[in-house]
């Protein structure tokens, strides 16, 4: 089980496909993924913004972090200072979401799957009560900073720049590599993509909890590139690669939770009542041993998914006739 998986309801809006399969220019590309990107970011926040739904949040925080893949991706035809502001102001939202983040797989997951064991039901009850006045914290800094004008506002620029001419502030080799068709610029993000991601993870046996969170961001990022061109290449290669990714990504993420969940866990036991220290104990112990069964099984299939994309690849020859 994916622990992040339970802050995705059937009514998640996630983005749509992007139809890229008539081989548009590059600028066109670039403007249509960012379009249904900033649309996508918008969907969510409004659903947000109504019911202070964990989905809508975890979906506003992928689509920050996509449109900043985007701006990486583009960086050849977006000028510096667009690109540095852009990516600035994504990655600050998106910092103070994942805290959030985390606190609500620790009530959903981390201790919700506890709550039925009777030894520990006082104890449950009791980290249940610190970790949601915590979590109610974060929503309130959350809902202040997201709906106090910034954001909605930078996302209107973000907006009005995307449909603005960008040859005007950029130079003729830029303005040239717009105007040439997509795939070929597609192939070469994808091969980059994919050995950054591979650098990444050379001697993953020998790498630390954080570490393995960085070469899940890297996955996460080759999968975000696959998606972006999806639609230029055959779909059963598309399909091959995503399976590999998707699965990479649960299994880092799921190691990932579970380090956090620790952290949150530590730091809400020192507030707990005398009294129930004993038990809060002996419940973190349970919460432990499960994870750590759960964590070994996930470590070696993480290395059975990278030996496997080790072995993909996609080229020239995958690209839609």
């Amino acid at each position: 089980m994916v622990l992040g998986e339970n802050l995705v309801d059937q009514n998640t809006i996630k983005l749509p496909n992007i139809d890229l399969s008539d081989n548009p220019d590059i600028e066109t590309a670039a403007k249509l993924i960012f379009r249904e990107s900033i649309k996508h970011l918008r969907s969510n926040f409004k659903k947000f913004q109504k019911s202070g739904n964990p989905a809508a949040l975890m979906q506003i925080r992928i689509g920050m972090r996509r449109i900043r893949v985007g701006l990486t991706i583009f960086r050849p035809i977006i000028p510096k200072e667009v690109r540095s502001r852009f990516n600035r102001e994504f990655r600050y939202f998106g910092n103070m979401l994942g805290h959030a983040r985390n606190m609500d797989v620790f009530l959903q997951v981390t201790l919700t799957r506890e709550a039925k064991k009777a030894p520990h039901k006082k104890a449950y009850s009791e980290l249940r009560l610190h970790a949601e006045a915590w979590r109610d914290e974060e929503y309130e800094v959350i809902s202040r900073e997201l709906f106090g004008g910034h954001f909605e506002s930078m996302v209107k620029e973000f907006d009005k720049w995307v449909s603005s001419d960008w040859s005007t502030k950029l130079g003729r080799a830029a303005k040239k590599l717009m105007a040439k068709p997509v795939a070929p610029f597609a192939l070469t993000v994808l091969e980059e993509g994919g050995t950054e991601l591979l650098n990444q993870g050379t001697e993953d046996e020998h790498l630390s909890a954080d570490e393995l969170h960085d070469v899940r961001k890297y996955a996460k990022r080759a999968r975000y590139h696959l998606r972006f061109f999806s639609s230029l290449f055959n779909e059963d290669k598309v399909h091959e690669g995503f399976q590999i990714l998707i699965e990479m990504q649960d299994c880092l993420g799921h190691i990932n939770d579970v380090k956090e969940g620790m952290i949150i866990l530590s730091q809400i036991a020192e507030d707990v009542r005398a009294d129930c220290y004993g038990d809060v104990l002996r419940l973190a112990a349970d919460i432990l041993t499960d994870a750590s069964e759960e964590i070994d099984q996930h470590l070696k299939q993480f290395n059975d998914l990278w030996k496997r994309y080790e072995a993909f690849s996609i080229g020239k020859d995958d690209l839609r006739k």
